[in-house]
C-alpha cells in the first residue's frame, strides 16, 4: 500500500520531531488522522545535531504551520523527498536511542553523510518487525558510536597482556581490528541475535579485512604525524 510522509517539527522548548508515514488512500478515518507507521522521533536539546537537515527540509519542500508545529510535506512521487524522510527519521531514531550527546554526533554525522543505498538498506530493516530496534544498535556500531561488546578469551586475554608487554603499537592495532571486525560483520548480518564469537569473525574473513582496513588507517596518520 503506497504511503506518504510528512515531518513533524517543534522548534519551540521542548523541541521535538517525528517523521510519519500515512495511508496514501485512506478508507477509514483512522487511517486519514493516524499515521500507519512512525519512521522515527526524537525529544529534547539534542536535536540541534539535525536541524540544519530540518531546515533544509522545510525550505526545499512544501510546509503548513500548525500553532509552533511545522509540517514538512514530502511529494510521494519524488524519490528524493522520501530518501529525506527516511535519512530524517532514522537520525531521529538514533539520537532518540543514544545514551550521550557524543554518540548523538556521530550517528548524525554517518547519517547524514550515508549514501541513500545506506539509507533504505537501514530504514528498511528498521521497519521489518522481527528486526526493528536491533538495526539501530547494529548502526550505532556500524558508525563508530558504540563498541561492540565482545570478551576475549582467556588465551587472547594472555596474548594481548603479552603484546602490551612488548610495546603499546600492536594491541591498540590488535583492538581496533576487533571493532572494525565486528562493523564489518553486522554489515553483513543486521538481523544478528547476538554478538559472533571471535573464531566467527576469524572464518568469515573479517578479521583480516578489517587488519588491513586498520594498518592502512595506520599508515596514512603516520604520514600525517598524527601517530
Amino acid at each position: 500500500m503506497p504511503f506518504k510522509y510528512l515531518i513533524k517539527w517543534r522548534r519551540h522548548h521542548p523541541e521535538k520531531v517525528s517523521v510519519e508515514a500515512y495511508h496514501k488512500y485512506p478508507k477509514t478515518e483512522q487511517e486519514k488522522h493516524k499515521p500507519a507507521f512512525i519512521i522515527g522521533k526524537a525529544e529534547g536539546a539534542e536535536i540541534i545535531v539535525i536541524r540544519h537537515m530540518l531546515e533544509k527540509a522545510a525550505k526545499n519542500f512544501p510546509t503548513k504551520k500548525y500553532g509552533k508545529t511545522i509540517h514538512i510535506i514530502l511529494n510521494e512521487s519524488d524519490p528524493i523527498a522520501y530518501e529525506t524522510a527516511y535519512r530524517i527519521g532514522l537520525a531521529a531514531a538514533l539520537i532518540n536511542k543514544a545514551q550521550t550527546l557524543q554518540e548523538v554526533k556521530i550517528c548524525a554525522r554517518y547519517i547524514e553523510n550515508a549514501m541513500p543505498e545506506e539509507i533504505w538498506f537501514w530504514t528498511s530493516k528498521l521497519l521489518d518487525e522481527e528486526i526493528g530496534i536491533k538495526a539501530l544498535d547494529a548502526l550505532a556500531i556500524l558508525s563508530g558510536a558504540k563498541q561492540a561488546n565482545i570478551k576475549p578469551s582467556i588465551n587472547q586475554n594472555a596474548q594481548m597482556q603479552i603484546q602490551q608487554n612488548k610495546g603499546t603499537f600492536w594491541p591498540i592495532v590488535r583492538r581496533q581490528m576487533i571493532e572494525k571486525a565486528m562493523q564489518l560483520y553486522i554489515k553483513d548480518h543486521p538481523q544478528l541475535e547476538k554478538q559472533p564469537e571471535m573464531r566467527e569473525l576469524k572464518k568469515g574473513g573479517y578479521m583480516s579485512q578489517a587488519k588491513k582496513i586498520v594498518l592502512k588507517e595506520f599508515n596514512q596518520q603516520r604520514k600525517l604525524g598524527t601517530f
